[in-house]
């Protein structure tokens, strides 16, 4: 019997991309207001909170996966697996790279646009072709690890108990060897194994959904407090780095992965609660959500034009009404689009599924 599917997680994708937009919309004021300043501060501020939304979706994915596959999975349901999955979302990687490829080119007057196909698929192995596009190749290792893990889970059912922990334990070994090694893990930013904890810890929460909702129902209030501070912590460690104090290496990584996780469980939670009380609010949020992927791949072409286009002197007015127009631009835009062509047959060789 298939699964109830979970409307609450649009939601929480809605709120996802939201924060990817901000992030965004708000890199170049971080880098351009003079240090110091409210107005410097308050997009540093914005742009910090918003910094859970990549593995936010590393946890979705795991959390969906398990979910959906674990009660019926057997081996011989791994070569439909990769057949369905890594389709949907190969193909239009390798499109948006090519996309990107020569929109890059073609945005830098100073450039000729030309196409060589070996330096095309050179960038490809570690999504180089767009800044955004790493995401990519983290969703498509874990895919391909997928029924690997899940087959281990349920033939060794001690490891699906604690898959999460298992996720932390093989995260926290390969934090020691970055910190001990001679030399960092090439691209080690764009392995799973530094995603490998979130993606876990979403495979555990998928296998016992309604467990975890019953849970938040009785601890709600401290988890969103955690997330509240977990967020402040962070926003005022990054500010004070930025005045020359040094964040710890292990301090860094315990924000990066623990607020993300904080958020996604105070979302599941509120996506759930607006469903049953907020229905027109959770329409527009599930539709943002739903588009979030073809949200994802075109934002940052619109906002590359946008900023050759449009220019202010930092400290005007004119300079922020520059800056929320484009995030307003990249938010409408790309939404309007993926929404029109979703209706379209084929739509799914952009957007995936």
């Amino acid at each position: 019997m298939r699964k109830p599917k979970l409307l609450e997680l649009d939601i929480v994708r809605g709120v996802a991309i939201a924060a990817v937009l901000l992030i965004h919309g708000t890199s170049t004021p971080r880098v351009e207001l003079p240090l110091g300043s409210r107005s410097h501060t308050l997009y540093f501020a914005i742009n910090n909170l918003s910094y859970f939304p990549v593995q936010l979706f590393v946890l979705l994915s795991g959390l969906v996966l398990f979910y959906s596959y674990y009660d019926k999975w057997t081996v011989r349901s791994a070569p439909s697996f990769y057949f369905k999955r890594l389709q949907f979302i190969l193909i239009p990687y390798l499109l948006w790279s090519c996309f990107y490829y020569l929109f890059d080119q073609w945005l830098n007057p100073a450039v000729k646009v030309q196409f060589s196909f070996s330096d095309f698929v050179s960038l490809l192995p570690w999504a180089e072709a767009g800044y955004h596009l790493y995401f990519m190749t983290l969703i498509m290792q874990f895919y391909a690890l997928f029924p690997l893990l899940v087959t281990l889970a349920k033939l060794w059912r001690p490891l699906g108990r604690y898959l999460g922990w298992f996720g932390v334990a093989v995260q926290i070994a390969v934090y020691l060897y970055g910190q001990y090694a001679e030399q960092p893990i090439p691209h080690g930013d764009r392995l799973f194994v530094s995603y490998f904890a979130l993606f876990c810890i979403g495979g555990s929460i998928g296998m016992n959904y309604e467990r975890l909702i019953g849970w938040l129902n009785r601890n709600i209030w401290w988890v969103t407090g955690a997330t509240a501070s977990a967020g402040f912590v962070f926003l005022l460690l990054s500010l004070q780095a930025q005045y020359g104090m040094r964040l710890k290496a292990y301090e860094f990584e315990l924000l990066f992965n623990g607020y993300p996780i904080l958020m996604a469980l105070s979302l599941i939670w509120i996506g759930r609660h607006l469903l049953a009380s907020a229905p027109r609010l959770s329409a527009v949020l599930s539709s943002l959500g739903a588009a979030s992927f073809g949200i994802y791949f075109i934002h940052p072409a619109l906002l590359g034009y946008y900023s050759v286009q449009m220019h202010a002197v930092p400290g005007q007015a004119a300079y922020h009404l520059t800056v929320w127009g484009g995030i307003a631009l990249i938010a409408t835009v790309p939404w309007a689009i993926v929404s029109l062509l979703k209706r379209v047959k084929g739509s799914w060789l952009l957007f995936g599924k």
